[in-house]
């Protein structure tokens, strides 16, 4: 795929209903910087909202966003909810990810998407160009683009 033709994302469309923000997955990412495509390695997302995925598993299992009765989790009148709160406890309960959905959902209520970036870089940025880091890999797809290249899955498991 050519640069030119890659299509902006707004930075709203890449916060998810759940507070996952697309622009640390791995699959974005590699959209956006054109890291080669690799066969259950390295695919291409434009995010969930874009594709009106919007947040798939929590889409699946809840009727307000099937309804599209909701744009965030936190306009639900059952959040916290069981779903938001086992998505959380995947992404907290090893540690691995530093990532809370429902932070992330408070902050983008209560302050703004210009907000919920700024605390985001705070914890996945990339020392050597700002870029914000992939939460499945820890690596900067704008400087780390050769060791992308090597990799045997988009988990950095070598």
């Amino acid at each position: 795929m050519n640069k030119k033709n890659i299509r902006e994302t707004k930075i709203e469309e890449l916060f998810c209903q759940c507070g996952m923000f697309c622009g640390l997955c791995t699959s974005y990412l590699s959209y956006k910087y054109q890291i080669p495509r690799r066969r259950g390695i390295i695919s291409y997302c434009l995010g969930c909202r874009p594709r009106d995925k919007q947040c798939s598993w929590i889409k699946k299992k809840c009727e307000y966003p099937q309804k599209n009765e909701i744009k965030y989790c936190y306009e639900c009148p059952n959040y916290p909810c069981s779903l938001i709160d086992k998505i959380c406890d995947g992404y907290n309960s090893t540690g691995k990810y530093r990532f809370d959905f429902k932070e992330n959902l408070k902050i983008i209520q209560n302050y703004g998407y210009e907000k919920a970036i700024s605390y985001l870089k705070k914890d996945h940025s990339c020392e050597k160009c700002g870029e914000i880091l992939c939460i499945h890999n820890n690596l900067c797809y704008n400087c780390d683009k050769d060791t992308l290249a090597t990799m045997k899955n988009y988990k950095n498991d070598q």
